[in-house]
């Protein structure tokens, strides 16, 4: 069994916590380094972000997640895109995706009015999920992310870093973006619920924490900071 652990640091450790990867880990074969975009649905009054920040036992997220960088291509070059249903019960975590295509222009300009992207969610029942209500884009956040393998272990660990969010449903966020996050993200994948032994000597920078990038961004837009709790 796999398992998932979050550990969050603040910002300007950045450079620190990747220093220190790359100096106990390998890199990961395949995808070592890349940009992360991914679009997250919500029902029309947010319930995917309350159930978040309310703790509730049962947490989905819907999602569509792209890694090519859309500014730099031609509006019709198609680009892979996953459609991603993930659900947490408990402590129980599952992800199912599916592989969709869009043009890099609808990815740039049309997150919120392209007809293929605001019908994405009508096929999360093939990801043996169905929403309760009507699904809508809501924002997009991106991020850095550098993949590693931890060789003790074999655990993959992927660290975040510059995350921020860049664009917003003006029908539904009232505040105009970008916001930038103050932290990052190591994320452990492995056999064990601990902390790999390795990382331990930057432990005291790390929070195990079930960070949400999509209800941080949300809770940076729509909580002014004398109200969150």
């Amino acid at each position: 069994m796999t398992i998932e652990q979050k550990y969050v640091f603040i910002g300007h450790l950045s450079q620190i916590v990747l220093e220190w990867a790359e100096h106990i880990c390998v890199h990961d074969p395949k995808y070592y380094r890349g940009s992360v975009s991914t679009l997250y649905f919500d029902t029309t009054s947010l319930d995917h972000y309350y159930e978040k920040r309310n703790s509730d036992y049962l947490k989905t997220k819907l999602r569509l997640r792209w890694y090519d960088d859309v500014d730099i291509l031609d509006r019709g070059v198609m680009v892979r895109c996953y459609l991603e249903a993930k659900r947490k019960h408990g402590v129980s975590r599952t992800k199912e995706r599916k592989e969709m295509l869009f043009s890099s222009g609808s990815l740039r300009d049309g997150l919120f009015s392209d007809a293929g992207i605001q019908n994405a969610p009508s096929r999360a029942c093939e990801l043996d999920y169905v929403p309760a209500g009507i699904l809508v884009p809501i924002l997009l956040v991106q991020y850095e992310r550098h993949r590693f393998v931890e060789p003790r272990s074999g655990s993959r660990v992927a660290v975040d870093t510059n995350i921020r969010c860049t664009q917003v449903n003006p029908a539904f966020i009232p505040r105009l973006p970008p916001v930038f996050l103050d932290a990052g993200v190591l994320e452990v994948k492995g056999p064990h619920r601990e902390l790999p032994g390795s990382f331990h000597a930057i432990g005291a920078h790390l929070t195990a924490e079930a960070f949400s990038k999509y209800t941080m961004c949300c809770e940076h837009l729509m909580q002014p900071l004398g109200r969150r709790i």
